[in-house]
């Protein structure tokens, strides 16, 4: 017919294919699971041991959660110290899609996409949900524990749980945190090590495998 333009239906044709396209991408990329990492849900299985620390207010100040995994401590910890920080560090690529979710609505929530080492070194990083599998890849970045304090903070609460990790960061410079309380969570089952004694903290040996680190 008169008047009828081919290019120009092909171009529209193609910006509506385009938009299908991209809709069809973010609607795959929004895991529906993600709605199950909410503390209505897992938020009501927490380990005894530990739970009066996470509750606990622990003042103005900073707080560490070191290896955030999911966000079920982070957001325990964000409502009972609305006057902190929390910093949760994850370095899990997986993890951290689902920790941002949970953490969205929790403006004292800051999110550390690294792992804390203490030399701040590369390492390999994964994708893979089981965090004690072997890393998938790609490399990626941590943050020196020296570092984490310069641009974070020393933590007043220092929760720590790195699958065997924690063995190399409590055997360096800890200085800057001996004003800290920490809880540990040791994993001796991957390192092959007995659970230490941290000299210039009072050790209290919550469980088997879980200790109190209180300042002296």
């Amino acid at each position: 017919p008169r008047g009828f333009d081919k290019g120009n239906i092909t171009r529209l044709m193609m910006q509506w294919l385009g938009k299908l396209a991209m809709a069809t991408n973010y609607a795959i990329r929004r895991n529906p699971s993600r709605f199950l990492y909410r503390d209505s849900l897992l938020g009501r299985f927490v380990d005894e041991t530990e739970i009066a620390y996470f509750r606990k207010d622990w003042g103005k100040g900073v707080i560490w959660d070191v290896g955030a995994s999911v966000g079920k401590y982070t957001t325990m910890l964000a409502k009972s110290n609305p006057n902190s920080t929390i910093y949760a560090f994850e370095p899990n690529l997986n993890s951290l899609y689902y920790l941002a979710n949970r953490t969205q609505n929790y403006s004292n929530v800051v999110i550390v996409p690294n792992a804390l080492t203490p030399d701040g070194g590369v390492i390999m990083g994964s994708h893979d949900p089981d965090f004690n599998s072997k890393p998938t890849g790609p490399r990626v970045s941590t943050i020196a524990l020296r570092d984490a304090v310069a641009k974070f903070g020393a933590p007043t609460f220092f929760k720590m749980d790195i699958e065997g990790a924690e063995y190399d960061v409590l055997q360096g410079d800890l200085s800057p945190l001996h004003k800290s309380t920490l809880l540990v969570s040791w994993h001796p089952q991957f390192t092959g090590k007995p659970i230490p004694e941290v000299p210039g903290w009072k050790n209290t040996r919550l469980s088997d495998d879980i200790t109190l680190l209180e300042p002296l």
